[in-house]
């Protein structure tokens, strides 16, 4: 849409009504309407909202930009990320695993009739409630060095997704890059074609004034003004084909809506005459080692070999240290203390009471209340215990356990060999067509030196009268078509280059 149009609309029943409906009114149009004016300003908000948008400037982005924002909203990448959160706290959790557990219980009993006293162990009749509190420890001495195998191999996988998160990032990079080279050359294309429109238009001015001068007949300007239809078509065909491109971009950047979003378009070099490129097989090498892909499958291999070392710890002997401390109550227990009478009087020698008898030293027993709080404290008790566990026969668990965790290394090994293969290969494909598109960028803009040699000649023969416009049709179109096999080849060999530097850890940029 044109927005330096201007729109000029009416509302006569806003701006003015009739004088007969408010005679008071020195400005009747402003303070009053008719029936029709609420209607009427109802739509013209709606007509303003729904133009609003299209006055809004477009945001430009750079390829950066996009890919930024493709990384920031991709919902699969968001994914990945929590799930290797899992792994992270897998990792941590064996870390505290090497520290001794602390557990507290608390028991509370209630006991009817005649029944045992836990606590004296005692049998009674009458109704007793007891508590039991205590805190026990375990710490694990020695276990086969499971807990530090375990610790490495969540490391391991911990670090291996890290990897996969970054060859996720790598697969959105070069999708982003590619749809915005796409787009680039999309553009480039409408251009072509507006430049073939204008030439069209301008023979058709040559051709009207050849046929009326009566040099040509009236048939050569129905075949120029053909080919200006057909050329419209291509660019029409061109633009329907930018707006495919477009939204393929702005899905693979997860944008929400695509309102006030265009993408910056740099001038690109073309291709150098002569390639000075490093040979694919060092490619490889130099650049194998840093792959995330390959990273992760190198991790996910130690991970593996961890796991044996796992399986084979449980066949050693098990060491634990168990140590609690404990204490109780118990409502029918009485606090006992004995009381000792030095010489008990025990009456008068013939009733003298001059002549006192006294016995010997006594002690007796004296039972009163036990409070709750002291017989806590007075009861709490400590102990610890060692625990050995030697295995000895488990239905050859442990052996067919070691033999999985063999396989599970087996099939990470072909997977970290076949990752590689591919890579290997990846780079030889990038590599083949790199070198490819610039052989077809030379052929091609050799062509195009030939076909706009051939076309100038031509147009200098048709303003002559040499030729007919059947024949500066056709070497038009081949013209036509030479300059945009330059440009496909061109964009072609730029994203094949950037595809190239970013397996050698080059940035994308333009």
């Amino acid at each position: 849409m044109n927005t330096n149009k201007i729109i000029r609309l009416r509302f006569p029943g806003l701006c003015h009504t009739d004088r007969k409906d408010d005679q008071s009114s020195h400005f009747p149009g402003l303070w009053h309407t008719d029936r029709n004016a609420d209607k009427q300003l109802i739509s013209l908000l709606a007509l303003i909202i729904s133009f609003a948008p299209l006055f809004v400037k477009a945001q430009t982005l750079t390829l950066t930009q996009c890919i930024n924002e493709a990384l920031t909203n991709n919902v699969q990448l968001n994914i990945t990320k929590r799930t290797n959160d899992i792994n992270a706290v897998n990792l941590t959790q064996a870390k505290n695993a090497q520290y001794p557990s602390l557990n507290g219980n608390a028991n509370q009993g209630f006991s009817f009739g005649r029944s045992l006293n836990p606590i004296t162990y005692q049998y009674v009749n009458q109704n007793i409630a007891t508590n039991a509190f205590s805190l026990t420890s375990t710490f694990v001495i020695y276990e086969g060095r499971q807990l530090a195998n375990t610790i490495l191999q969540d490391r391991a996988l911990y670090e291996a997704g890290k990897m996969d998160i970054e060859t996720y990032k790598n697969t959105i990079i070069l999708g982003v890059a590619s749809g915005y080279l796409q787009v680039l050359l999309d553009n480039e294309l409408i251009k072509i074609a507006d430049s073939t429109i204008k030439s069209d238009k301008q023979q058709i001015e040559i051709t009207k004034v050849m046929v009326a001068a009566g040099s040509v007949p009236q048939l050569n300007l129905y075949q120029v003004q053909s080919q200006l239809a057909a050329d419209q078509l291509t660019k029409t065909n061109n633009q329907n084909q930018l707006a495919l491109d477009r939204l393929t971009l702005e899905q693979l950047m997860d944008k929400p809506d695509s309102t006030g979003f265009d993408i910056d378009k740099p001038q690109l070099q073309d291709p150098p005459a002569r390639l000075d490129s490093v040979p694919a097989a060092n490619i490889y090498n130099q650049s194998v080692e840093n792959q995330p892909q390959v990273k992760s499958t190198e991790k996910k291999l130690d991970g593996a070999n961890y796991g044996i070392d796992i399986a084979r710890g449980a066949a050693y002997p098990r060491l634990v240290l168990n140590s609690s401390i404990s204490t109780n109550y118990s409502s029918n227990r009485d606090q006992t203390t004995l009381q000792t009478v030095p010489f008990p009087e025990i009456g008068y020698l013939q009733g003298n009471p001059s002549q006192l008898v006294i016995g010997y030293p006594e002690q007796r027993t004296v039972s009163s209340n036990y409070p709750f709080f002291n017989q806590v404290g007075d009861n709490i008790g400590e102990g610890f215990i060692f625990a050995l566990t030697i295995p000895i026969f488990n239905n050859y668990l442990i052996r067919a356990n070691v033999q999985q965790a063999k396989i599970n290394k087996d099939v990470a090994f072909l997977n970290d060999k076949y990752t590689r293969e591919q890579y290997r290969k990846t780079i030889e494909q990038s590599y083949t067509d790199f070198v490819g598109t610039h052989r077809q960028y030379l052929s091609s803009e050799e062509a195009l030196r030939t076909e706009t040699e051939a076309y100038n000649t031509m147009v200098v023969k048709y303003k002559g009268g040499a030729v007919n416009a059947s024949d500066l049709i056709l070497e038009k179109n081949k013209y036509t078509t030479a300059q945009s096999t330059v440009a496909q080849a061109k964009y072609n060999f730029i994203f094949k280059q950037k595809v190239l530097d970013f397996y050698q850890g080059k940035p994308i940029t333009l």
